[in-house]
């Protein structure tokens, strides 16, 4: 008799960190839309993105180092590093955005699945499971379909170098994954901190690139700064403390998996809301992104346990 409520514990204690990273994944796959709506160039949508977020996570901050005292500093080396990575990131994406568009340039960024696991294995000994490897063709294969290999979305501005942004920062935003994962593993008590610090390093990047490629323009009106907003506070600041929160509770292949609900979720997003038309090849591509979600994610293993 007791036994059963303690099993029912473990089941929401581990299933709450996996929720975590599913809605952080459906928030950040709500960035690219935010950055079609609020019509700014890329190195702006970028800076912005990044900035108004550190307003947010500020206060957050200084109330954890308060709390806990000062971040270890092999902890701000990592977020500083992973953080500018993350600033390029950015500008590539969003660039990658307006020219390919939201749902096949966060597609596109999956690539990160692979960086991400890869990079663990590389540092922390922690090597993926062979259902994981035996998946990664499958991924690849998914993301080049999704990318337009065999037709793209005729609306596309520049959907071949939308395609190359996209991948380039696919990989640095694996870098920025990692680095958040290790930065838990390191400081342990700190959550908000580090995200932050990152944060700063990454508008710091933007800035330098946005004067590097010709300046930025902050004349978005009223609607392109709500857009903003939205895109900083639930595509940057809360997706990113809640990744920070739940990614070291999971499996490494589970997170990498669970985050490819991102592109999915931009793919329909974007068809909905700003009149994309993914190419069938393209469609087929994101239906491959779920079914790898499905099964590296635990989905077999859970039907059986039901059955």
């Amino acid at each position: 008799m007791t036994s059963k409520p303690a099993a029912s514990h473990g089941a929401a204690s581990s299933g709450l960190p996996t929720l975590g990273i599913i809605v952080s994944a459906m928030l950040l796959g709500s960035a690219g839309l935010f950055v079609i709506l609020a019509e700014a160039s890329a190195p702006t949508a970028a800076f912005l993105r990044c900035w108004i977020a550190v307003i947010v996570l500020a206060p957050l901050a200084v109330v954890e180092l308060r709390r806990h005292g000062l971040l270890p500093s092999k902890a701000v080396i990592v977020a500083v590093v992973s953080g500018m990575a993350l600033g390029i990131d950015y500008v590539l994406w969003a660039q990658s955005v307006l020219d390919a568009g939201a749902g096949v340039s966060t597609v596109l960024i999956s690539v990160q699945v692979i960086v991400f696991p890869a990079l663990v294995w590389a540092f922390g000994g922690s090597r993926p499971g062979w259902l994981f490897i035996a998946c990664i063709p499958v991924m690849i294969i998914g993301m080049l379909l999704t990318g337009g290999v065999f037709g793209a979305d005729a609306g596309a501005a520049n959907p071949g170098r939308g395609a190359i942004f996209g991948v380039l920062s696919g990989i640095l935003y694996g870098v920025y994954i990692f680095g958040i994962h290790h930065c838990r593993k390191a400081a342990r008590d700190f959550v908000v901190a580090p995200v932050a610090v990152g944060t700063v390093a990454a508008g710091v990047m933007t800035a330098i690139a946005g004067f590097a490629l010709g300046g930025l323009d902050f004349d978005l009106g009223w609607s392109g700064w709500g857009w903003m907003v939205a895109l900083a506070v639930f595509g940057q600041a809360l997706s990113w403390v809640l990744l920070s929160i739940s990614s070291p509770q999971v499996p490494v292949p589970r997170t990498a998996a669970l985050m490819l609900l991102q592109p999915l979720s931009a793919v329909v997003s974007g068809a909905v809301v700003v009149g994309e038309r993914p190419t069938p090849p393209q469609w087929i591509g994101a239906v491959l992104v779920v079914v790898i979600v499905w099964v590296v994610g635990g989905g077999p293993q859970a039907l059986r346990r039901r059955r």
